[in-house]
C-alpha cells in the first residue's frame, strides 16, 4: 500500500462520482456533505503540489533512532525543550511536503530496540502513516496525519496542528488544534454522552500520534541536509507510462495532476552502521546492567594482593577478560589497544 496514492484515487473517485467506492470510507458514507467535498478537493490539490517522500522501513527506523538520541529514552529525565530546540533548527522546506512510512514495521522496530514494552499490541490495523506538512506561510506551519489501516482504507485527519512561527521557525509551546468537524461527525456513533466521550478519546489519541511522530519528518530533512551517506534518495514517477496513458484516455485528470513523482528514501551505509552500533550498545548495556557482562580483555599490571589474615601475595602482570568481538562497533568494545 502506498498511502498517498490510495488517498488520491479514493478522493478523486468520490469527487467524480459523488459517492464512495466499495472500500472503507467512513466520512464519504456517513457525511457526504459539501464540506467533505471541499475538504477533499483541497487535499487533492495540496497533494498534487507537494513534494512526496516515501521512507523505507529501515530509513524510518534510523530517523526514529536519531530522534531518541536527542530526545532520550522514555526512562531518561530529559526536558522536552531539548528536542523542540533541535527541531526548530532544522531547515524545513518552505513548501508542501508529504512524508510517508510503514507504521507497523516502525512499531516492531521500536520493540526490538527496547523503546517500548508493548510488544503484544494488536498491529492488524497498523499500515502506512503519512504526514502532510504545509510550510508555505510566513506565520504558521500546519501538520495533518493520515493513518492507513488496511490495503485500501485509511483514517482522515481528525484535526490539524497549527504551529505558529517565530523568527521563521515553528513554535511548539503555543500549538493550536483545529478539529475537522466532518471527520469527527463521521466517527460519532450517536449523540449520547458516552458517544461524545468516545470521539473525544479518539481525538486525543490522534493528537498524541501527531505530536510524537511528526518529528520524523524534521529528522529526515536534518539528515538529508548533512549530505552524508546515511540516507539515499531517488526520485521516480508515481505512475507508469501505461497508467498515465490510461488516465488521460478516460479523463482522470485528478490522477495525472496528483500522482506525478515521489522521492524514495532508503537507508545508506552510515545509517546501517548507526543502527548496528545502537543495537550492539543496547545489548552490551543490558548485559552489564544485569551483571553478566564480562570485561573486555585488558592488561593488569603487577601488584600485591593483601588478605585479612596478613598474607601478602605478589600477582604478576597478566591479561584479564575476554577478547573483544571484532564485529562490534568500536564505541561498544572500547578503544583499540596500542600494539
Amino acid at each position: 500500500m502506498i498511502l498517498y496514492k490510495t488517498i488520491a484515487l479514493q478522493f478523486g473517485r468520490f469527487l467524480e462520482t459523488g459517492r464512495p467506492g466499495n472500500e472503507f470510507d467512513l466520512v464519504g458514507r456517513n457525511v457526504p456533505t459539501e464540506e467533505t467535498r471541499v475538504n477533499r478537493r483541497a487535499i487533492l490539490t495540496e497533494l498534487g503540489g507537494a513534494r512526496i517522500y516515501l521512507l523505507d522501513h529501515r530509513a524510518a527506523n534510523y530517523l526514529d533512532s536519531l530522534r531518541m538520541d536527542v530526545q532520550g529514552m522514555p526512562w531518561e529525565t530529559r526536558q522536552e525543550s531539548e528536542i523542540e530546540a533541535y527541531v526548530r533548527e532544522v531547515d524545513f522546506p518552505r513548501e508542501l511536503v508529504w512524508v510517508e512510512y510503514d507504521a507497523r514495521q516502525l512499531w516492531m522496530d521500536r520493540v526490538a530496540r527496547g523503546l517500548t514494552t508493548m510488544a503484544r499490541l494488536d498491529l492488524r490495523h497498523f499500515s502506512q502513516r503519512g504526514f502532510l506538512f504545509d510550510n508555505r506561510s510566513d506565520d504558521a506551519m500546519t501538520v495533518r496525519l493520515f493513518n492507513g489501516m488496511m490495503d485500501r482504507s485509511f483514517i482522515e485527519p481528525l484535526a490539524t496542528l497549527v504551529l505558529r512561527k517565530s523568527g521563521d521557525r515553528p513554535e511548539f509551546t503555543d500549538a493550536v488544534w483545529q478539529p475537522q468537524m466532518n471527520v469527527l461527525m463521521a466517527h460519532a456513533r450517536g449523540d449520547t454522552d458516552e458517544h461524545v466521550k468516545d470521539v473525544q478519546a479518539l481525538l486525543e489519541e490522534h493528537k498524541g500520534h501527531v505530536s510524537y511522530e511528526l518529528v520524523i519528518g524534521f529528522m529526515m530533512f536534518a539528515a538529508l541536509a548533512a549530505r552524508e551517506d546515511d540516507l539515499l534518495s531517488e526520485e521516480t514517477p508515481s505512475l507508469s507510462p501505461e497508467q498515465t496513458k490510461t488516465a488521460r484516455k478516460f479523463g482522470k485528470t485528478w490522477m495525472t495532476e496528483t500522482l506525478r513523482s515521489h522521492v524514495t528514501i532508503r537507508i545508506g551505509p552510515s545509517g546501517e552502521r548507526h543502527l548496528v552500533e545502537r543495537e550492539a550498545r543496547r545489548q552490551f548495556e543490558a548485559a552489564r546492567a544485569s551483571g553478566r557482562a564480562t570485561p573486555t580483555e585488558h592488561w593488569v599490571s603487577e601488584h600485591e594482593r593483601r588478605y585479612s589474615s596478613g598474607k601478602v601475595v605478589r600477582v604478576r602482570g597478566h591479561k584479564r577478560g575476554i577478547v573483544a568481538d571484532k564485529t562490534l562497533p568500536i564505541r561498544v568494545v572500547g578503544p583499540k589497544l596500542e600494539l
